[in-house]
């Protein structure tokens, strides 16, 4: 997920994955999937070095979503043959990135390595709609590609699954709920996850305007709240669109037309930026009636990580909140998860899929990823009190919505003639 720069322009954004305008509808219909702004897919041929052991460095030379296939040249010779126990991996390159050290990924895998003795290879990608791209080009040609791919979301894992890629393998260590949630026929692991929340800046706004936002926004008071509201544009960001399946399915759960709801939303001034990087900048901008933002649940924690770091104390100076339908805070959360590939070795697959989900990268999620680890024991840092998990909510929409390619795009065709009426 992407994370705000306290007080300033947003940090670099990086919305999960940017969908192209231009070609947002023609896309769903043949794809069903999205990137972000900051994961966009490029085209020129990029070499990333990955060490994946403490001896091995390997190589590889790519195209991003173009379908080519990409090389990688090792001490043993070239990759074309694949060696036992030794697994390819596809991830988006600012995985775990995050944080203090943007290279863990690279050193828990080595790890990893060490413990199995099962080989990794890393190869990187901008994001993980080329990363996706990649497996469905290289499978088309018979090429060798990922055994696993890291950083899926429902729509990507759909595309890849509806070509018949996908060996279905949800760990036995991940909940249950949030499987259902990245897909409900359980054929990918949860890894990490972010509420979908509304952000706000209380010193901005007055005391009506936070009374309404303190235990969770009903839908008329989303309303009211409007003319304060920055959101994302859904063809453009995936934090965006997930707000807008989010209001689907909360005026579904009320018996409300969602349609209604945003030219409610509309007539009273809401504001609609390209990303979540810009929707941010609105919001910290001096002067700006925008004190209430559409991202994640996670953002106090950062704020608290943030201000402790810049000697102001570890004390957020932002709050988060959800949704509320007939009474009940109702969250719709963000999965990434990984999800094993049709022709992988099996036993080495499903051990690095399980190791995902183990303390050692668990723990790490937090300050990292900026995520919420999937395990509910997993290590939280003391400031992550101020975030919002699935004990913040009484109930998840995300399972009583599930779209096709083609109702996603009437979706979307509706709320462009809204928003542009």
């Amino acid at each position: 997920m992407e994370h705000p720069a306290e007080g300033g322009a947003a940090m670099a954004s990086r919305s999960l994955y940017l969908i192209a305008g231009a070609v947002l509808v023609a896309a769903i219909i043949a794809a069903a999937y999205y990137a972000a702004s900051s994961r966009e897919a490029g085209t020129a041929a990029k070499t990333v070095t990955v060490t994946t052991t403490a001896t091995v460095t390997r190589t590889v030379t790519r195209t991003v979503a173009t379908g080519a296939t990409g090389t990688w040249a090792t001490a043993a010779g070239t990759a074309t043959t694949k060696p036992a126990r030794e697994l390819l991996v596809y991830v988006y390159e600012d995985f775990m990135a995050w944080g203090e050290d943007p290279k863990l990924f690279d050193k828990l895998v080595e790890n990893f390595t060490r413990e199995t003795g099962i080989k990794v290879v890393l190869r990187k990608f901008k994001g993980a709609r080329s990363m996706v791209a990649q497996v469905i080009a290289e499978k088309r040609v018979g090429a060798r590609t990922a055994d696993v791919v890291v950083g899926v979301d429902p729509l990507l894992l759909s595309e890849l699954k509806a070509r018949g890629l996908v060996e279905c393998y949800a760990s036995p260590q991940a909940p249950a709920q949030l499987v259902r949630a990245l897909d409900p026929e359980g054929c990918a692991t949860p890894v990490d996850y972010g509420l979908i929340a509304l952000v706000y800046d209380p010193s901005r706004l007055n005391e009506t305007e936070k009374a309404m936002l303190r235990d969770g926004v009903t839908l008329d008071e989303l309303v009211k709240l409007a003319p304060r509201l920055v959101v994302e544009d859904p063809t453009q960001s995936s934090t965006g669109l997930n707000f807008l399946l989010y209001t689907i399915a909360v005026s579904r759960m009320e018996g409300r037309d969602w349609k209604q709801l945003w030219k409610q939303l509309k007539s009273r001034g809401v504001m609609v930026a390209p990303s979540w990087g810009d929707a941010y900048d609105e919001f910290y901008r001096e002067g700006s009636p925008r004190a209430i933002v559409v991202s994640y649940g996670t953002d106090p924690a950062y704020s608290a990580w943030y201000n402790a770091r810049k000697g102001r104390g570890e004390k957020p100076s932002i709050e988060a909140t959800v949704l509320v339908a007939n009474g009940s805070r109702v969250g719709w959360v963000q999965v990434e998860g990984a999800a094993v590939i049709k022709g992988a070795p099996l036993e080495e697959a499903r051990r690095f899929v399980d190791w995902l989900l183990s303390h050692e990268v668990q723990d790490r999620i937090p300050t990292s990823q900026w995520m919420m680890p999937v395990r509910g024991d997993a290590r939280l840092p003391g400031f992550y009190r101020y975030a919002m998990g699935l004990g913040s909510v009484d109930t998840l929409a995300n399972t009583g919505l599930r779209a096709g390619p083609g109702e996603l795009e009437e979706w979307l065709r509706d709320w462009l003639l809204i928003m542009s009426g």
